[in-house]
């Protein structure tokens, strides 16, 4: 170690790092460097890299390829070495890492497929589970259900679901509506550009008064507020919802398991395992299938946009997860008549 260099550790690198930014960063940016860097934190402590003066290059190459191994995603690769470099960059301005490492470490360049996960709940399962909910006495308005059945139906991410409070529903109007709440603690992601109005089915609003007379708990959150999803604590934390989500679009809920288990014994059907099913989707999973499962029925991108809350550059660049025979029958669809030379004015 450079003797003029500070004696940090990268766990106590982190902490400061993380303080730091907590004083002009969204909470849930500094969760997401809190994430990434406690992945490289554990990886330092189980190499014995114990100070971030120690850390070099190689040391830096050998942990790319460490979590290249762990089979996570290219994205989710390149956004560790970029939560690295901005640890690396803090702590340089303290004198505690090599003034030449920054230059050392190469953020990975990722293709354009690569740039976002094809993972999505797929048209074909949503409307299976739906099928499987709304048939069932049982199941019919459970917060699983009622969560799939909004989830789907609007595209709304998950905060904006969460934000939802009892009188956001209207079920006379049959819609939702989505308003940015800072100061109560429900911010929407694009703040008051993300406020809309969104309509549903009927068959959503039956799905929602069912839950809200028989499942939903009649609690306030931490500022008084009702909200429309409800537990016994007040509003859900982001937590619980995805855990409605792992558990409530598991496929074999209506049909086989694709994985040869019986669903009576299988671990993946308790709260903390339904994440590792592998056929069971997060949220954001939700909402790529219904975006997809929007254009695929001919919705206008510019509609779809307002709805989902979503610029329709990045629609068709992160959302629009139609493979290339479905984009092949859309544009055999949409333009076969204006094709065709027989067919003119």
């Amino acid at each position: 170690m450079n003797a003029e260099m500070r004696d940090l550790s990268p766990r106590e690198a982190r902490d400061r790092f993380l303080a730091r930014r907590a004083q002009s960063q969204t909470p849930a940016t500094v969760r997401s460097y809190k994430n990434r860097l406690t992945t490289f934190v554990h990886w330092c402590e189980s190499e014995n890299v114990e100070s971030m003066a120690d850390l070099n290059g190689w040391l830096v190459d050998e942990y790319q390829t460490h979590r290249e191994g762990q089979g996570v995603s290219p994205a989710t690769v390149k956004g560790s070495i970029v939560a690295l470099r901005q640890l690396v960059k803090y702590c340089q301005r303290i004198e505690a890492a090599d003034p030449d490492l920054l230059e050392k470490i190469e953020v990975p360049k990722l293709t354009k497929d690569q740039q976002t996960s094809d993972e999505k709940l797929a048209a074909e399962d949503a409307l299976g589970l739906l099928s499987k909910y709304r048939d069932s006495r049982r199941l019919f308005g459970t917060a699983h259900h009622a969560f799939l059945e909004v989830a789907w139906h609007t595209g709304a991410r998950m905060g904006g679901i969460r934000a939802l409070d009892l009188s956001d529903f209207d079920q006379e109007e049959r819609s939702l509506e989505f308003r940015h709440q800072p100061a109560t603690g429900t911010p929407l992601k694009n703040k008051t550009d993300g406020e809309r109005v969104v309509g549903v089915p009927q068959a959503v609003v039956d799905a929602l008064d069912t839950y809200i007379a028989r499942e939903r708990s009649d609690k306030r959150d931490e500022y008084g507020r009702e909200p429309l999803f409800s537990c016994r604590q007040g509003r859900p934390s982001k937590s619980t919802l995805r855990a409605w989500s792992y558990l409530g679009n598991q496929p074999c809920l209506y049909r086989e398991c694709p994985h040869g288990r019986e669903r009576f014994s299988c671990e993946y059907t308790t709260r903390n395992g339904a994440s590792k099913c592998p056929s069971s989707r997060s949220p954001h999973a939700i909402r790529t299938g219904s975006i997809t499962w929007q254009l695929d029925r001919k919705i206008p991108i510019e509609l779809v946009a307002e709805r989902v809350n979503a610029s329709p550059s990045t629609i068709r660049r992160y959302y629009d997860k139609a493979d290339e025979h479905e984009r092949f029958l859309k544009r055999r669809s949409e333009l076969s008549a204006s094709l065709d030379i027989q067919n003119h004015d």
